[in-house]
């Protein structure tokens, strides 16, 4: 019996180290983002920030009330968000829309809802516009919504998009930001 005890107990803890290697979590996993899914007309609220998608639109040429304008392949998202916790540091700078394994980020080349400050009780309405490649808009897409660039364990807004639906217009504004509900 003495000889066969450390040989139980040897494989017993054998086998609980393999239970513990088993069980515990990708080093990847610990990072993840917390995604949230998205639905068109509903309102979402994740750890920092509430947002509601209103539209996706598709143009060959957009526009500011400004007087910019461009052409190309866009991608058009319209929202209205604000911040659930603090007012100081609260963005929508985290906003990338994935096709395939290709991932594109919300231009920057005009004033829209990228990287606009967000407050607390204070829903801001604009648009996100994404400048894709020609031939893009087919197949689906997933559109990523967060307060940071690196959204790593953190909350991340998804919607999954049929972009192959999608009408392409000839031309479309860009909805001016502003803050309060429509």
């Amino acid at each position: 019996m003495k000889r066969v005890l450390p040989w139980v107990v040897t494989l017993l803890l054998l086998a609980a180290a393999w239970l513990v290697a088993f069980v515990t979590p990708a080093d990847r996993s610990t990072t993840e983002p917390f995604p949230i899914t998205a639905a068109i007309g509903e309102e979402i609220v994740a750890r920092d920030f509430a947002l509601t998608l209103r539209d996706v639109r598709a143009a060959g040429t957009i526009s500011t009330s400004d007087g910019w304008s461009a052409e190309g392949t866009w991608l058009l998202v319209d929202l209205t968000a604000e911040a659930t916790r603090v007012q100081d540091g609260t963005m929508l700078s985290g906003a990338t829309l994935t096709i395939g394994d290709r991932t594109y980020r919300a231009s920057e080349r005009m004033t829209s809802m990228f990287g606009h400050p967000l407050v607390p009780g204070i829903p801001y309405q604009g648009t996100l516009a994404f400048e894709l490649p020609e031939g893009a808009l087919r197949g689906t897409g997933v559109l990523h919504l967060s307060t940071r660039d690196d959204n790593r364990g953190d909350n991340v807004a998804e919607l999954t998009l049929d972009l192959g639906a999608l009408d392409i217009l000839p031309a479309a504004p860009l909805e001016d930001t502003v803050w309060g509900k429509p």
